[in-house]
């Protein structure tokens, strides 16, 4: 692969587990992060790809204005500027992003760490795989379809994570997701093959997470905060999942989602 100029600049969608290593290994490469903004705040997943600006978050989630030049070669990393093409882009959530399409074996080449460490000329260690293939497909991690990712490390990473953000203890966060994943397997449907909660008060504070380990597909619905209700579909096959997508799309409902990577997700209105 072709070295990236010196002078690049990524551009970084909103934050989370994956999106905060990438921006540490750029970094650590030399090369200038900035993150994607809206009105000067940071982007939100929401928001990610209606950005107007960008902004330099600094110690204590601090954002300070910044400015991207028109001639610096950019690399937009889940997000979008309007009225701006990137040189690169990494991303997998839309048809046409490189990892859009990448099957469960292929997870570093379609999870935007992977692509990021592919542009920058360097191998992934196990901790960064572990972080790929959960981003990118989760339910086929746990369930061990990802080279190189053990389920176990998987479960551990992503429950302590939880349990700092969270501020709850790892020992109720494991709990909670074997509870949870206990819970789907008792209430599958046979015939779909699929757990349902479909009563958004009664939704299991760690669901699609203990799903996902258990490898059940799952269908709930969670309360937003400006009252809409938004219905989720996770660990579907592609099959199902374009067919959950076109039923809310005929209904009038915005979607979202990417069958490769088994999952979707619609919003009711208020």
């Amino acid at each position: 692969m072709t070295p990236l100029d010196p002078d690049t600049t990524f551009v970084l969608g909103a934050q989370d587990p994956e999106m905060r290593e990438i921006e540490r290994v750029v970094s650590d490469a030399g090369l200038v992060c900035l993150h994607a903004a809206v009105a000067g705040r940071r982007c939100t997943p929401q928001t990610a790809y209606e950005a107007d600006g960008v902004v330099r978050v600094g110690s204590g989630g601090i954002a300070r204005q910044a400015m991207l030049r028109p001639t610096v070669p950019a690399v937009w990393v889940e997000c979008r500027i309007v009225g701006r093409e990137p040189r690169v882009r990494v991303d997998h959530h839309h048809p046409g992003d490189p990892g859009y399409t990448a099957a469960p074996e292929h997870y570093l080449q379609g999870s935007s760490l992977g692509q990021v460490l592919a542009l920058l000329g360097r191998e992934p260690t196990e901790t960064q795989r572990l972080l790929a293939a959960s981003d990118h497909c989760l339910t086929a991690a746990y369930q061990g379809q990802c080279p190189g990712v053990d389920p176990h490390e998987l479960l551990f990473l992503r429950a302590s994570w939880k349990a700092h953000i969270m501020q709850r203890t790892l020992t109720d966060v494991m709990a909670g997701i074997l509870d949870a994943a206990d819970r789907v397997r008792r209430q599958r449907d046979g015939v779909s093959g699929e757990s349902r909660f479909l009563d958004p008060t009664r939704v299991p504070a760690d669901l699609p997470e203990g799903a996902a380990y258990a490898g059940v597909p799952v269908r709930y619905r969670a309360w937003m905060p400006d009252g809409t209700v938004k219905e989720m579909f996770k660990g579907g096959t592609p099959e199902a999942i374009e067919a959950f997508l076109a039923e809310h799309r005929a209904a009038g409902r915005e979607v979202y989602g990417n069958p490769y990577r088994g999952y979707g997700g619609a919003y009711w209105p208020a």
